[in-house]
């Protein structure tokens, strides 16, 4: 049986929306990207000749969606933008796979989740998926079959780092909602439990932050099965992308390096691990976790449920965990 070949559009050409068109167009089969929603021209074209890509620019998801004919679309613009993005493929019917997060705001996400309910009764299947890729990387799926496999006991606590090398214009908020949103996710799904509670350490900033930007920051918190989470938070490390997590279990330990390598301590062995080089951002690790969830999603389209895609309610409770330490603040 041949596959009907899927007519997908992309809002963004930074380094989201160029990711996103790359792997559509070189790595998805039976997707053809049909068209791109972009204000930036001279970014817009540049993406577009750099994969040989035929298809229409646009200014706006507005003007892409009254003008092409699309299966789906793949929202990878700033987030201020997500919101007002997500409304309007909801009010078009139009599915569509939106960045993390799905609001700046728990008053938006709020206002989003009940859209997708009211579009879910009268569609009779879910719209909008959210993306958070790391439930789709291959080394994390490893270390959710170990914990569920039971093989090491329980887990008892959790150590993560997330550490860009540089965020140009962030925000001290920013901090939560763009790069830390990431971890309140992942510990969810990676655990398959509920966060119980979160707070955030402030110390001293990095002298490359901007005045006024709190950098890093430490997320302290727990979960309502008893496990312990620290994560780090370093919106500007200078030094390489850095993203690590080291799970403690009863009876050993399992770690996931900064290229996805997966390291199991127990019986009082460690393996040995060469030195490698740092990357410059988060795409090159997260290339086949990104491929995977495009993958999903794209068989979304053609009818396919996913219990796997993050949806509006995942990125709903991701808003309402890290408004705990908004409210602190």
């Amino acid at each position: 049986m041949v596959e009907i070949e899927l007519r997908v559009g992309v809002v963004g050409a930074g380094v989201m929306g160029s990711g996103h068109v790359e792997y559509l167009s070189q790595d998805i089969p039976g997707v053809t990207v049909v068209g791109l929603a972009e204000p930036n021209e001279d970014l817009r074209n540049a993406l577009l000749q750099r994969w040989n890509l035929s298809c229409p620019g646009f200014d706006s998801l507005e003007e892409m969606l009254d003008t092409v004919s699309l299966d789906g679309v793949v929202i990878a613009s700033p987030d201020r933008f997500h919101a007002e993005s997500i409304k309007l493929c909801l009010s078009r019917k139009i599915p569509a796979l939106c960045e993390k997060p799905l609001a700046q705001s728990l008053d938006d996400g709020e206002e989003l989740s009940q859209l997708a309910q009211k579009s879910l009764t009268e569609v009779g299947k879910p719209l909008i998926h959210l993306g958070f890729m790391r439930r789709f990387d291959p080394p994390l799926v490893e270390v959710k079959n170990i914990i569920g496999s039971g093989e090491l006991g329980q887990v008892l606590y959790v150590n993560a780092s997330t550490r860009n090398v540089s965020s140009p214009g962030i925000k001290s908020e920013e901090l939560l909602t763009n790069i830390a949103i990431h971890e309140v996710d992942t510990m969810r799904w990676l655990l398959s439990d509920e966060w119980s509670d979160l707070t955030v350490l402030k110390g001293r900033p990095t002298s490359v932050a901007p005045d006024g930007l709190q950098d890093p920051i430490v997320l302290t918190g727990g979960t309502v099965n008893g496990v312990v989470i620290v994560a780090d938070i370093f919106a500007n490390n200078s030094y390489g992308y850095d993203v690590r997590c080291e799970l403690t279990f009863e009876r050993g330990v399992v770690r996931v390096g900064i290229w996805g390598d997966v390291t199991v301590v127990r019986d009082h062995q460690h393996p040995a691990h060469p030195p490698f080089a740092l990357g410059e951002n988060w795409m090159a690790r997260f290339r086949q976790a990104y491929v995977n969830e495009l993958v999903e999603w794209t068989e979304t389209l053609r009818g396919k449920p996913s219990s796997d895609l993050a949806t509006v309610e995942d990125g709903l409770r991701a808003l309402q965990v890290l408004d705990w330490v908004s409210s602190e603040s």
